[in-house]
């Protein structure tokens, strides 16, 4: 017997015995005949019949206890199906056009790449985002403190630092005039906070952006600098539509911070006239701290990159569902490469007969309307060697198994390497699976990650019960709001990591206030309730990043919005007085003016 196993047939033992005794008391003579005393039991029968019955009941109480992750699990799958499933391996891709390129090329989103590496064989990434290359090179960038060699445009009268970035064209034949170029996105690489201290200035202290060509000067307003990331559009990994836009943002920013160090210049028509080779991006920036400016430059910026992925679909090896087991395993891949591991189950089809058709899960969007009674629930278990073991549980609803043959059941899946992709480095080979033109030198400007496990399955009643409590009025109408909103941010904090806990740490109050203000829904103007959000932060706490931390907080309230109202954000930070920046409206991500 089990040590967990006695641990139960002990207190079931102990509960009868206590029953017997009360019953001897309140009924002696039926007592007497069975043999059962205040304190003992005299019948051997009787004690080993106790003693049975106890050892019954701890196996079933076990079983029970035993299968409650199981119900939580299911829970979580059905209504926030994004949160357990292990977080692939991540990095970021630059694609570097080649020489001979002339004009744009576009790189669609989903974009299959082999990655390989010493002793390592080849796996599949997925780009994250559309590209288009252009046959532009960033030349040089570096950072000018005033006194400038130029003059400061309008609305740049204060600015102490200007970043230039100059831009040439693969060949001085190639004129940037050609190329329909009305926005590009940079990518900031470097050392952690050197890149939250750079994004906290591209973001907050702005106060003009002029592109410089031959005589030109195009001012474009400390507006056309966006951050990147945020939008639905932009997502590293596939959701369920059933994953709150919250829950999803949340899962991304604490798990791959790199992809939000990104910043997008809208060139809108400024270079349209542009008939040169060469165009100068000057930022101008209200300040900078000196050690910072020395510290940039052209390694520090990269065009034309895109978040990938360690994702694959594919097509499983047939399922022969036969009704005689309780579970079915999942096999990946019979060619052996058994580090594959399921990311998500996409559909699932019998092909038995020669009328296929798709078979529902146990617990999906519609219970009724199927062309079957058969349904699929999935189980995973992770094994001692960390790798997770995937198996498929079949329900009949008709209740007609019994007598109907063997199915046969193919499962379209969504694969990663597991912790295998986390071993590549940043000098592996980056080639294009996809039949398509990439005219574009490939390499890798991160290590990939390590793919995250999320925690056990036992604690996983609480992330349950916190996703089920969790909503605008469990937020901001808590004794405690902060620490409501911090419980939530610890749970998608899976890492972790130092700069994670900074990003938690530094938020210290938040306030509501119910306002009414001007709107503009569907080109006309009207008024709308909504909630005015103050959050201050401990700068001590986080030091640089706090712009991309505000950004997140934005667009995770916009969220909460609901039906023909808005959200707005105030960012403050303890010990300085006024507002450090106010959001626009929001609703659902949508900005109001």
């Amino acid at each position: 017997m089990s040590n967990s196993l006695l641990s139960y047939f002990e207190q079931e033992l102990a509960f009868i015995r206590q029953e017997a005794g009360d019953f001897s008391r309140r009924h002696p003579g039926s007592a007497k005949s069975l043999g059962i005393c205040d304190d003992s039991i005299d019948d051997p029968q009787i004690a080993r019949l106790i003693d049975s019955v106890a050892l019954l009941n701890a196996r079933l109480q076990q079983r029970l206890d035993d299968s409650y992750p199981d119900l939580t699990d299911s829970l979580l799958r059905l209504l926030f199906p994004h949160y357990l499933r292990p977080i692939p391996a991540f990095s970021v891709m630059k694609m570097k056009p080649l020489d001979d390129v002339s004009a744009k090329h576009f790189i669609p989103q989903g974009t299959h790449l082999g990655i390989s590496d010493t002793d390592i064989e080849s796996m599949v990434f997925r780009t994250c985002q559309d590209v288009t290359l252009f046959p532009i090179h960033l030349d040089s960038a570096q950072v000018v403190i005033a006194p400038f060699n130029v003059e400061k445009p309008k609305g740049a009268e204060q600015a102490k630092a200007m970043l230039e970035i100059k831009l040439r064209t693969s060949d001085p034949s190639i004129l940037f005039s050609d190329l329909d170029c009305h926005s590009l996105e940079l990518f900031l690489r470097g050392e952690t906070q050197s890149v939250l201290r750079l994004y906290d200035n591209l973001l907050s202290g702005v106060q003009q952006i002029c592109v410089h060509y031959s005589d030109q000067r195009v001012l474009l307003g400390a507006e056309a600098l966006q951050s990147v990331g945020f939008d639905e559009q932009q997502q590293v990994l596939p959701y369920s539509a059933r994953s709150f836009g919250g829950f999803k943002l949340l899962t991304e920013f604490f798990s791959f911070p790199e992809r939000f160090h990104v910043v997008e210049l809208n060139l809108a028509d400024s270079l349209r006239y542009a008939q040169t080779d060469e165009v100068t991006i000057q930022i101008f920036i209200e300040d900078m701290d000196i050690d910072l400016s020395r510290s940039l430059s052209t390694d520090n910026f990269h065009l034309f990159c895109t978040p990938i992925v360690n994702l694959q679909t594919l097509i499983t090896e047939p399922l022969t569902i036969d009704f005689d087991q309780t579970q079915y395993p999942i096999v990946l891949d019979a060619g052996g490469r058994q580090q594959l591991q399921l990311f998500s189950i996409d559909q699932i089809t019998d092909i038995t007969s020669q009328k296929i058709y798709n078979v529902p899960p146990l617990y999906g969007d519609k219970y009724q309307g199927s062309e079957t009674g058969l349904r699929w629930q999935l189980v995973q278990h992770w094994q001692t060697d960390a790798h997770l073991q995937s198996f498929l549980r079949v329900a009949d609803l008709d209740h007609q198994s019994a007598n109907s043959e063997s199915r046969t059941w193919l499962v379209s899946a969504t694969c990663s390497d597991g912790l295998l992709a986390g071993e590549l480095s940043m000098q592996s080979q980056v080639t294009c699976r996809d039949s398509i033109s990439l005219p574009a030198q490939l390499q890798l400007l991160r290590r990939p990650t390590n793919q995250i496990r999320i925690k056990a399955s036992e604690q996983n009643a609480w992330p349950l019960l916190a996703h089920l409590h969790f909503n605008y009025h469990a937020l901001l109408g808590a004794d405690d709001p902060v620490s409501a909103l911090k419980e939530m941010l610890n749970l998608y904090n899976h890492t972790e990591s130092s700069q994670n806990n900074a990003y938690i740490a530094a938020i210290q109050h938040l306030e509501q206030e119910q306002v009414v203000a001007p709107v503009r829904i569907s080109g006309k103007s009207c008024f709308a309730y909504g909630t005015r959000l103050s959050v201050t932060f401990n700068s001590r706490e986080l030091g640089a990043g706090i712009e991309l931390l505000s950004q997140l907080l934005d667009r995770f309230f916009a969220y909460f919005a609901g039906f023909n109202s808005f959200t707005q954000l105030v960012i403050l930070i303890e010990g300085i007085e006024g507002e450090y920046k106010v959001f626009p409206r929001r609703s659902g991500c949508r900005n109001m003016l």
